[in-house]
C-alpha cells in the first residue's frame, strides 16, 4: 500500500511538472508631463479672460511681432494661457494576465478625437504586446487646445501641431514606461458611495439625476504596498473656470496627488496618501455635471465652504474624492481583493449619424479632424467611432467616447414638454441594470471626443425650450444629434448584456 501511495505522489510531482504555472498577474504604471512649452505670456489690461490685441499686450520673447499664444480649451474663445499653475500630466496603467495585455493612457486635456487615437495606437511600438489601448482625456477645460474649437476666435483653431505631436510621444512614453514597471500585483476594487453631497456635484440640466458614487481600482504589491489606483467618477474637470489663465489639471491633478502624495496645504502634508500612481477617469459628465460659479464644495480638510471658482476650490474638490478613496483604504472591508483577475477587451465600432452641420462645417474647413461619411440611400452623415466593455478580473470597464447624460447610465430618461420629439425614451434599459462586474466604471471621452449623448427623447434644438427654460439648452450644440445617443447605446448595451453569457 506504501508503495502505491509513494508511486501515486510521483505521478502527481510529475503532473505538476508539465503542466504549465498559472500565469502571474501584473501590472505597471508610468507617467508624462505634457504641460504645453515655449508660449507666450500676455497681461490681460482689460480683466476679460480673453485676447484683445487692440488692448491686452503680450511678451514677445522670439521678437517676431506676433503673439504665439497657448489657446486653452472650454468656456470662450481667446482665452490664452499666461502661466502654469500645475503641470499637466499623461498617465499610463497596463495590466497583464500572461493571455492578454491591456495599456490604459488619460492626458490631462479636453478631448481626443478618434483620428488621434487612431495615430496614437499606431504609434505604439510592437515590441510593448500591447493587445488593446484605451486613450482617454480628462475633459481637462484649463488645458490647451486639443480639438480645434477654442482659438484666437470664432472659426479659428487653437490645435498646435507641434504640441499634438508631442502629446502622442508623451503618451505613448508613459505606456513604455508602464510596461517596463510591470511586476507582480494583487487587485482590489471598491465601490464608494455617499460622498455626491459632500462633494456638491451638481446636474445643472433637467432631469436632475447623477450617477453616483466613486469606483476604484487599486493594484497592490505582496507586501501591501500601493503600485497605482484607479479613480472614475462623473464631474467636468473645470472648477478653475473660465477666468483662469493658468494652465492646470485642475480637480483631477488634486485627486492624483491626494491620493498618491497626500493633502498638501501650503507645502504641508496634513494627511499621508498611500502611495503609488493615481490614474483619474472621467465619468458620465453629460447634463453637465459640475460645480458653479457661487455654489459651494467644502474643504474636507479645512471644513471651509469655497464657493469662488478658481484653484481653491478645485482643490477642495479633488482632495474631497482623495479623501473618500483614502477613508476606505482604512478599512478592513473596505475593498475587495480579487482572488484570481483575467483580462479581455471585445471593442465594436459605430457608425453615428451626424446631424449637427455645423459641427461637419467645422471638419470641412479642418478646424475639426473628424471624419464622416455621406450616405445616399438614406441620405445622411455619419461619423465612425468606437464603443468597448474591458474585463479586469470582476471590475469592468464601459467606454464612451463623449458625455453620456447619467439618466442613459442609471435610469430616469424624460420626454419634457417643449422636446423636439414627442416619443416615448429609446435608450433603455439603463446601462449600469445590464453591466456584470463587482465593480463597473463607465470612461466618458474614451477613444474619441463626439460631444454630449443626450436622449433623444429629451433633445431640444427648437423653441420652445423644455422645463420652461427661457433659453436654448447647450448641449445640442455640441452634440452629434439626436441620433448619437441610440446609436451609442444600441452598440455598447449588446456588449454588456452578452458579458458572462454561456459562449
Amino acid at each position: 500500500m506504501r508503495f502505491v501511495l509513494a508511486g501515486f505522489a510521483a505521478f502527481l510531482v510529475s503532473l505538476a511538472v508539465a503542466l504549465p504555472a498559472a500565469a502571474e498577474f501584473r501590472a505597471g504604471f508610468g507617467t508624462r508631463v505634457i504641460t504645453p512649452q515655449g508660449f507666450e505670456t500676455w497681461t490681460d489690461v482689460d480683466g476679460g479672460a480673453q485676447y484683445d490685441p487692440e488692448v491686452d499686450t503680450f511678451e514677445d520673447t522670439n521678437g517676431n511681432g506676433v503673439f504665439d499664444a497657448a489657446w486653452m480649451a472650454g468656456f470662450q474663445n481667446g482665452r490664452a494661457a499666461a502661466d502654469v499653475h500645475d503641470d499637466l500630466m499623461a498617465v499610463a496603467a497596463v495590466f497583464d494576465d500572461g493571455e492578454t495585455r491591456i495599456g490604459i493612457v488619460t492626458a490631462d486635456v479636453v478631448g481626443l478625437m478618434a483620428n488621434f487615437v487612431a495615430s496614437v495606437r499606431t504609434a505604439v511600438p510592437p515590441e510593448l504586446e500591447l493587445d488593446y489601448v484605451l486613450v482617454h482625456a480628462t475633459h481637462n477645460h484649463e488645458g490647451p487646445d486639443t480639438q480645434g474649437l477654442w482659438g484666437a476666435a470664432d472659426f479659428e483653431s487653437g490645435v498646435s501641431e507641434t504640441y499634438m505631436a508631442r502629446l502622442k510621444a508623451e503618451m505613448v512614453g508613459a505606456l513604455e514606461d508602464s510596461v517596463a514597471a510591470l511586476e507582480p500585483a494583487r487587485l482590489s476594487m471598491a465601490t464608494i458611495e455617499g460622498y455626491d453631497a459632500a462633494l456638491g456635484t451638481m446636474d445643472t440640466r433637467k432631469p436632475l439625476i447623477l450617477d453616483p458614487g466613486i469606483r476604484v481600482l487599486m493594484l497592490k504589491r505582496e507586501d501591501g504596498s500601493v503600485i497605482g489606483t484607479l479613480v472614475n467618477y462623473g464631474m467636468h474637470v473645470e472648477l478653475a473656470w473660465d477666468r483662469n489663465l493658468s494652465f492646470t489639471a485642475d480637480l483631477a491633478g488634486y485627486l492624483r496627488r491626494g491620493v498618491s502624495n497626500g493633502l498638501d496645504y501650503d507645502g504641508e502634508i496634513v494627511r499621508p496618501g498611500i502611495g503609488g500612481t493615481t490614474l483619474w477617469l472621467t465619468g458620465n459628465v453629460g447634463g453637465l455635471m459640475t460645480v458653479l460659479p457661487g455654489e459651494a464644495v467644502t474643504d474636507p480638510w479645512t471644513q471651509e465652504e469655497i464657493t469662488e471658482s478658481g484653484h481653491a476650490k478645485a482643490r477642495a474638490f479633488g482632495y474631497g474624492v482623495a479623501t473618500a478613496v483614502l477613508d476606505t483604504a482604512l478599512k478592513t472591508d473596505g475593498f475587495y481583493e480579487d482572488p484570481a483577475p483575467s483580462l479581455s477587451v471585445t471593442a465594436r465600432s459605430v457608425d453615428v449619424p451626424l446631424s449637427n452641420y455645423p459641427l461637419a462645417a467645422a471638419s470641412l474647413l479642418g478646424l475639426l479632424d473628424r471624419d464622416f461619411d455621406v450616405g445616399l440611400f438614406p441620405p445622411q452623415l455619419t461619423t465612425e467611432t468606437e464603443v468597448a466593455l474591458l474585463k479586469i478580473g470582476e471590475a469592468r470597464i464601459a467606454t464612451i467616447p463623449g458625455e453620456l447624460y447619467p439618466e442613459i447610465a442609471v435610469g430616469g430618461i424624460e420626454n419634457p414638454p417643449g422636446a423636439d420629439y414627442e416619443m416615448a425614451p429609446v435608450e433603455v434599459p439603463p446601462f449600469r441594470s445590464a453591466m456584470q462586474g463587482r465593480v463597473n466604471l463607465m470612461v466618458n471621452l474614451a477613444n474619441d471626443a463626439i460631444g454630449y449623448i443626450i436622449p433623444k427623447s429629451e433633445w431640444d434644438n427648437d423653441a420652445p425650450w423644455i422645463y420652461d427654460y427661457e433659453e436654448e439648452t447647450y448641449g445640442e450644440v455640441v452634440s452629434v444629434g439626436p441620433d448619437g445617443a441610440p446609436a451609442i447605446h444600441s452598440a455598447l448595451l449588446p456588449l454588456l448584456e452578452r458579458d458572462g453569457a454561456d459562449p
